[in-house]
């Protein structure tokens, strides 16, 4: 029992420090540039997500300073990575701000974290930023479409190695 615990423990940090390498890091981030291209109907996803119908301006908040907040609760923190608050904005949000929100937190998270990648958020991620196309793509420069491609890419690469593993694979 002892030798089964420790090696289970043993292999989760092994695992735990693969994940956080270079090497992993290089190997989810392979992509082909010219391999997105897609640009959804906002009303393909209305059947399989709940979102509120009151619209919010983001010029209303400051957002200056929204992914340097240490102290927030998991939930929270959750909530604002999941980045499923995109679907409340008003499309006449300006895409300058969304995109300049986007770039801050692909800055601060472009390598794997066990916090902010984790599998239920990374792929309501992925799942928002495509969705919402409109404001996290159309109209963004050269170097900021590059940078969102790749990051998209690379957390899609992370979500298949992963999501077998994943203890709520089947929920």
């Amino acid at each position: 029992m002892i030798f089964k615990n420790s090696f289970l423990f043993l292999k989760k940090k092994i695992r735990s420090v693969y994940l956080n390498s270079n090497i992993y890091n290089k190997k989810i981030s392979l992509y082909n540039e010219s391999s997105l291209k897609y640009k959804p109907s906002p009303s393909l996803l209305d059947c399989l997500i709940k979102y509120k119908k009151k619209k919010i301006d983001i010029n209303n908040y400051s957002l200056d300073e929204i992914w340097t907040d240490e102290n927030l609760i998991e939930k929270d923190f959750d909530k604002l990575n999941s980045f499923f608050w995109l679907f409340s904005l008003d499309l006449k949000s300006s895409k300058r701000e969304v995109q300049s929100i986007l770039l801050k937190w692909i800055e601060k998270n472009n390598r794997f974290n066990s916090k902010s990648w984790e599998t239920d958020v990374l792929a309501k991620r992925i799942i928002a930023w495509i969705s919402n196309a409109k404001l996290t793509y159309e109209d963004g420069g050269v170097v900021y479409r590059n940078k969102f491609n790749s990051i998209v890419k690379k957390q899609t690469n992370h979500l298949v190695n992963e999501i077998k593993k994943d203890k709520w694979v089947d929920d």
